[in-house]
C-alpha cells in the first residue's frame, strides 16, 4: 500500500482524534446509562488517571503496547492496589470501545484474595440490641434478608407485605438518588421472619406511604453516613472488630448457607445473578466447621 492509496489519503485528510476527545464523547453519550455509583467512580478514574496519561495522545497511539506499559508502570510503583488497577483498565476498555481493544491480551497484577468481614449471628444480636431508633429494625431487616444497603434505603412502606411476611425490592438508592436495583436479579420478593416484620410494623406506625427509613430532611439514608456515625460507634462500644453494613449482607448469606437453605433460593433472596457469586459471600465459622466434623463422625477408631 503506497502513500497515494485511498485509505492513506482519507487518513491524512481526517482530523486526528485524541484520547481526550474520545473520553469526552464517552462521558456524554455512554456513561449516562451506567448506574449512579458506577458513573461516579468512572468519572473519577477518567479524570484522575486516564486523561493525565493518555489525554493528548492520538487515539491510534493508545494501543496494546502503550496500555500494557502503563499498567506495568503502575504496578511497579506499588502506589495503587491491584484491584484499583483492574478497575482502571476496565474503565479504559469501556472508553476505547470493543473494536479498538479487540484481540488485545493485557496482563494485570494478581488480585489478593482477602477474607471479607462478615457479622456472625452472635454479633448481630449485640448490634441490633445496641442500635437505637430506626436503626434497630433497619439492621435486623438487612441481616434477615441479606439486602444491599441501597435497597434497604430505597424501601417504601408500600413494599412491605405484612400479611405474607414478604418484602418487595423494586429500587435502590445512591446518595439520595433513587435508581433501579443493581441487576435484573435485584428485582425480587424476599421472605422475612414474622418477628422482623413486626419490628418494621412498629417502626412505621400508621404511615401508609413514603420511605421506610428516613434520613435528614426526609431524604434517603446514605450508606457512608450510617457506617461512620451509627454502626462504627456501636462496634466500638461493643468492642467488636470494625465492619460496614456490607458485612451484614455477607453474614446473612453465610447464615443461610449454614442453615442448609438451598443455594438457588439464597441466590434469589439476595439478588445475585449466579450461584458462583453467592459462594463468594459465603463464610463458614470455625464453630460451624467443628459441628459438621462432629456430625460426620470418625471413619476409623
Amino acid at each position: 500500500m503506497g502513500v497515494n492509496d485511498r485509505s492513506h489519503l482519507l487518513k491524512t485528510l481526517r482530523p486526528v482524534q485524541t484520547f481526550d476527545e474520545v473520553a469526552t464523547w464517552w462521558e456524554e453519550n455512554k456513561m449516562p446509562f451506567h448506574k449512579p455509583s458506577s458513573r461516579s467512580s468512572s468519572r473519577y478514574i477518567v479524570k484522575a488517571h486516564l486523561r493525565p496519561n493518555f489525554g493528548q495522545l492520538p487515539i491510534d497511539q493508545v494501543d496494546e503496547k502503550a496500555v500494557q506499559e502503563w499498567i506495568s508502570g503502575l504496578h511497579k510503583k506499588g502506589e495503587l492496589a491491584p484491584k484499583t488497577i483492574h478497575n482502571m483498565w476496565k474503565v479504559l476498555r469501556l472508553v476505547l470501545g470493543k473494536k479498538h481493544v479487540s484481540g488485545w491480551s493485557i496482563t494485570l497484577p494478581a488480585l489478593v484474595q482477602k477474607e471479607q468481614r462478615y457479622f456472625t449471628p452472635e454479633e448481630m444480636v449485640k448490634i441490633i440490641d445496641a442500635a437505637e431508633g430506626q436503626f434497630k429494625s433497619l439492621f435486623a431487616l438487612q441481616y434477615a434478608a441479606g439486602m444491599r444497603f441501597g435497597e434497604v434505603a430505597g424501601l417504601h412502606v408500600e413494599d412491605l407485605d405484612f400479611d405474607n411476611s414478604v418484602v418487595h425490592i423494586r429500587r435502590s438508592v445512591y446518595i439520595h438518588e433513587e435508581t433501579t436495583p443493581k441487576t435484573a436479579a435485584g428485582y425480587r420478593d424476599v421472605d422475612i421472619h414474622p418477628d422482623v416484620m413486626a419490628m418494621l410494623k412498629k417502626h412505621i406506625g400508621d404511615r401508609q406511604t413514603g420511605l421506610v427509613f428516613i434520613g435528614r430532611r426526609g431524604k434517603p439514608l446514605v450508606v457512608g453516613n450510617v457506617n461512620k456515625y451509627v454502626l462504627k460507634p456501636i462496634l466500638k462500644k461493643l468492642e467488636l472488630p470494625n465492619g460496614t453494613t456490607h458485612a451484614m449482607r455477607h453474614g446473612a448469606v453465610s447464615r443461610f448457607q449454614e442453615a442448609g437453605v438451598h443455594g438457588d433460593l439464597i441466590t434469589k433472596w439476595v439478588g445475585h445473578t449466579s450461584l458462583k457469586m453467592t459462594s463468594k459471600y459465603t463464610h463458614f465459622s470455625a464453630k460451624h466447621r467443628k459441628e459438621v466434623v462432629a456430625k460426620l463422625g470418625a471413619i476409623a477408631s
